[in-house]
């Protein structure tokens, strides 16, 4: 990919990252507070680790697609936008 704010260079412009599943198969499911603590050790590392490379990538960390429940389903192939402004993630299936 190609970004504008790194002066063409071949950079990350954006990082779209699934909601993470916090318990296994034929285990306790851990209590809210512990899902919750894992989840943000999770995030917070792939912010740290991305913006070692460009502190200007849009992160959008959570969103409830791939193996987790509720699950949505993104077809792979098309354009999806990540607006860091409006806070929003759209797709393009045309």
């Amino acid at each position: 990919m190609r970004c504008p704010l790194n002066g063409g260079r071949a950079t990350v412009a954006g990082v779209l990252v699934a909601r993470p599943p916090v318990s296994e198969l034929n285990s306790a499911v851990p209590l809210a507070i512990e899902r919750a603590r894992l989840r943000a050790v999770q995030r917070d590392t792939i912010i740290e680790q991305v913006a070692r490379y460009n502190s200007e990538a849009v992160i959008c960390v959570g969103v409830p697609f791939g193996h987790t429940r509720p699950q949505w389903i993104v077809p792979h192939g098309n354009t999806i936008r990540l607006d860091g402004m409006a806070h929003t993630v759209s797709a393009d299936y045309s």
